[in-house]
């Protein structure tokens, strides 16, 4: 009988104290190791500061869904891009410019990059393509996983990001759905769709005002697409009857 009665408790406390431990870590934890001072480090599309002396920085209260940090050391030419999904509570880790080329790599013949470049993008049209399909079939997880397969070919195609974005807001995920618009954006400024999407994302999730820019920008790029300025009209009506309410 004690023991019937201990499990019945444990059964009782163990859903509390994981209730407790996620009030008290309700975000994520981002910790970022360069190994060298004033790395700029950005989380999707926001600032988020610089690496300290020891080359460390911590990105604390990090909402637990996808995201990209950009990272990027004074003696680089470009940035590098991770790809994020921390749970609640989490502390991800981030070990920049760990991953060095092989000696191998670097003495690849130009024939035989040429050659791998050649079969990175049959492959790419390939998993786009596939993923396309599954999408049309409502299969959007699998659609998902293709898509990531192929950014991991060109993690800078826009094109791929956005397709991402749509598929997401196809399954009603507003918040990844952001987070692949924005990067589809920051690799092409002038994408007038990843601007819509990006705008309906944030309508989904209550951010009016900024979806409203992201419609108005969208329709400056594309004036002759009808769709963007209805998108656009229909959300500042929304806005209107929105302010409209809260005077009431």
């Amino acid at each position: 009988m004690p023991d019937r009665e201990a499990a019945l408790l444990l059964l009782i406390l163990c859903p509390a104290a994981a209730l407790a431990r996620e009030k008290e870590n309700p975000a994520a934890r981002v910790n970022i190791n360069t190994g060298r001072a004033g790395c700029t480090v950005e989380l999707d599309a926001a600032p988020a500061g610089k690496t300290d002396a020891q080359g460390r920085l911590v990105l604390a209260d990090v909402e637990a869904t996808d995201h990209y940090i950009h990272v990027r050391c004074p003696d680089e030419a470009q940035e590098t891009a991770y790809l994020v999904s921390p749970r609640l509570g989490e502390n991800a880790q981030i070990r920049h410019g760990t991953t060095a080329p092989s000696a191998s790599a670097s003495a690849e013949s130009t024939s035989d990059r040429a050659l791998d470049r050649a079969e990175a993008k049959i492959k790419l049209r390939e998993l786009v393509r596939d993923a396309v399909q599954l999408r049309v079939h409502g299969r959007l997880e699998e659609a998902v996983e293709e898509l990531r397969e192929a950014t991991k070919l060109d993690p800078e195609n826009s094109d791929l990001h956005r397709e991402l974005g749509i598929t997401f807001l196809l399954d009603k995920d507003w918040k990844r759905a952001r987070v692949e618009m924005l990067e589809a954006i920051r690799h092409d400024p002038t994408d007038a769709d990843a601007h819509n999407g990006l705008g309906y994302a944030l309508e989904k999730l209550g951010q009016f005002g900024p979806a409203l820019n992201e419609y108005r920008t969208a329709t400056h790029l594309e004036p002759d697409d009808p769709s963007y300025q209805r998108h656009y009209l229909e959300a500042l009506a929304r806005l209107a009857a929105e302010k409209a309410e809260k005077k009431k």
